[in-house]
């Protein structure tokens, strides 16, 4: 690898924060060091990771991390590279509490790096909420104990008031203060940490929130490039989410709620299908009017008449729930795809018709807010709700034989996986790359991943008759990316998917270690080339992240020099799970029951139902096992390939 001469570091800021809460001491340590190997973000996290924490520690743990790392893309003029990631052992994770990682948007990322630091690393816990102000050189604890109570909206804007209107505030809420393990870390109105529990590991330090402020700017290797490259790639990523057309805003709503598009992510070109922000609702809980934004799974609050998610709160009742779940800082995710659909079964099956004294009733807005406060305050029966739901089943001992039609493992409710997530289109064979995915994280998987799943099915004739491509189309492209037809062909079986599974593992880290948006790279389909194969000039669409990077950093790293980095981080992570958490393949295998119910959408080319068959999907784990290096028997990285990335 050629490296840049490390008297101009460029895209970096060439060192990070310690901050140790129980003694109160700082220390400012060498990016550099991780950088040349591990790229930024999650990879730098990872190798600090296995290098500091413990085996034996747990989520709660004083000597457990919070390790929160930018990239040497945030804070610059990339497209989508407002991202941060945010890694530690996990509260919600289970059976164990897994290493693993959350990312977020917004623009605290890009500050953090404006005020001259990668990122921060944090352990112990403080004797009194404290919250940790960054402004450039100067870092300080400060007393949060006025603070303790508050949502996250408020905590905002009374440090906002404290340190100038340009702060930007990473911090928790009630929840977190109060241990729930389905608890988020937010900034702004919308950008969260969302997966993980993450929210109850800062709330357990006690440690309300995080301030920063700079004065400074990311410098860039080669300006004249870089500027040159990110403006054609933020042209060519015409749309998020995977899909082939733009979305456009609700002329009613425009006019009732002041609705208009809002990125929730620094430097994001795209007009997104579910970043909503309103300015006037009337909201029928509170009587209030309010404001605020509404992303990603929120906009399932209100219900969805005709699906799996028909309830039928209305947008006004649904909207004031999204934003009493941002105060108090709850995981939508978990709520929407996993507990309550939960707690339906309950009532339909007779098994449990009440919580705390309330009916069970989705179509019911007070039931909701009780629901959300009750995890808030811990209260009653919601007080084992605010564990998350498959701790729920546990403690309440009932509905256990319902948590696997919803989750299908580590703790979290189902994406892109054909069974309990159903507001994601997809069929037989796609999702045997989702169990694969699944198989072999600590957590969702696909909130990183979506390049595949999203692809495949949102540019297909199903979803996407007039704008997508055709079947044939798509085909001839899985051929082209990933080598073999069979890996996009809709049909095809088993053959050729786990090579996509492998790839997108890899594109993952890349993603969360430049970072990138999930939700627009890799780029592969696109409707502005004739072979609808995203490229511009020279580039290649796979690629944008790469030649992003070199011009960013002054780095001349190869597509296969790219690759190596990120197979490093994904073996450094293996590393990590077996060394703190002894993982191994039969814990990969546990996703097997879940992926053998059948699926829920029909591959019109099959008609009908499929599931997933044990033999045949393992050996599809073998065949990845060999690609990624690892034992067969055990699913551990081997000798050789760990000595074949300088592990």
């Amino acid at each position: 690898m050629n490296l840049p001469n490390s008297k101009k570091i460029c895209g970096w800021t060439g060192k990070f924060l310690k901050v140790d809460l129980s003694t109160g001491r700082f220390e400012s340590c060498d990016t550099m060091r991780y950088a040349e190997k591990y790229i930024g973000g999650r990879g730098i996290a990872a190798r600090i990771a296995y290098e500091e924490i413990s085996r034996g520690l747990g989520a709660f743990s004083d000597d457990n991390l919070i390790i929160i790392m930018t990239g040497p893309l945030t804070g610059t003029a990339a497209p989508y590279s407002g991202r941060t990631i945010l890694c530690g052992l996990s509260a919600q994770g289970y059976p164990k509490e897994w290493y693993t990682r959350s990312s977020f948007g917004g623009h605290w990322g890009p500050e953090l790096k404006y005020a001259g630091w990668d990122g921060i690393v944090i352990r112990g816990k403080a004797k009194h909420p404290v919250y940790l102000n960054v402004e450039d050189d100067r870092v300080e604890l400060l007393d949060a104990r006025s603070l303790a109570g508050l949502g996250i909206f408020d905590t905002q804007k009374k440090i906002m008031a404290q340190h100038g209107a340009h702060t930007k505030v990473f911090a928790i809420g009630p929840t977190g203060e109060k241990l729930c393990r389905i608890a988020i870390i937010a900034t702004e109105t919308e950008s969260a940490s969302g997966q993980g529990g993450f929210g109850a590991v800062m709330g357990s330090k006690q440690l309300k929130a995080i301030a920063v402020k700079g004065s400074g700017s990311v410098r860039i290797a080669n300006p004249e490039r870089f500027g040159k490259i990110t403006r054609a790639i933020a042209k060519e990523s015409h749309a998020s989410h995977g899909w082939p057309h733009t979305p456009r805003l609700d002329p009613e709503k425009i006019e009732k709620y002041g609705e208009r598009f809002q990125a929730c992510t620094q430097g994001c070109h795209a007009r997104c299908y579910d970043a909503r922000y309103y300015t006037r609702v009337k909201c029928p809980i509170s009587g209030k009017l309010g404001a605020g934004q509404v992303d990603c799974v929120a906009t399932l609050f209100p219900g969805l008449k005709g699906s799996f998610y028909d309830w039928e709160l209305g947008f006004e009742a649904g909207f004031e729930l999204a934003q009493m779940c941002n105060d108090l800082g709850l995981n939508h995710w978990e709520l929407l795809m996993g507990m309550m659909p939960w707690l339906r079964e309950l009532a339909r099956s007779g098994k449990m018709r009440k919580i705390n004294g309330y009916p069970i009733d989705l179509n019911d807005n007070q039931f909701w807010a009780m629901v959300i406060r009750g995890i808030a305050d811990r209260d009653g029966q919601c007080d084992a709700l605010a564990e998350g739901t498959v701790r729920a089943a546990e403690q309440l001992g009932v509905g256990e034989e319902f948590i696997r039609r919803f989750y299908p493992a580590w703790g979290y409710a189902g994406h892109w996986d054909g069974r309990g997530d159903q507001a994601n289109h997809i069929f037989y064979p796609f999702w045997i790359v989702s169990a694969l995915q699944w198989a072999m994280d600590t957590r969702d998987p696909i909130s990183s991943e979506h390049g595949y799943v999203q692809n495949v099915m949102n540019w297909s004739p199903c979803r996407s008759p007039e704008e997508g491509l055709t079947w044939e189309q798509i085909t001839e492209l899985g051929k082209k990316v990933y080598g073999s037809p069979d890996s996009t062909d809709p049909k095809s079986h088993y053959g050729g998917k786990a090579y996509p599974a492998s790839w997108h593992m890899n594109r993952s880290v890349i993603k969360d270690s430049v970072p990138a948006d999930d939700q627009i790279f890799p780029r592969i389909f696109s409707r502005h080339t004739e072979d609808h194969y995203a490229r511009i000039d020279d580039m290649e669409g796979p690629d944008f992240e790469l030649h992003m990077f070199n011009s960013a950093t002054g780095f001349s790293l190869t597509r296969q020099g790219f690759d190596l980095l990120a197979e490093r981080i994904v073996n450094v992570e293996r590393l990590i799970h077996v060394k703190l958490h002894d993982r191994s393949r039969s814990d990969d295998e546990t996703i097997i029951p879940y992926f053998e119910q059948p699926e829920r959408f029909v591959n019109p080319f099959v008609g009908r139902p499929m599931a997933l068959e044990a033999e045949k999907f393992g050996a599809v784990l073998d065949e990845f096992y060999a690609i990624r290096g690892w034992s067969r028997e055990s699913g551990t990285p081997t000798r050789e390939t760990l000595q074949r990335l300088g592990l």
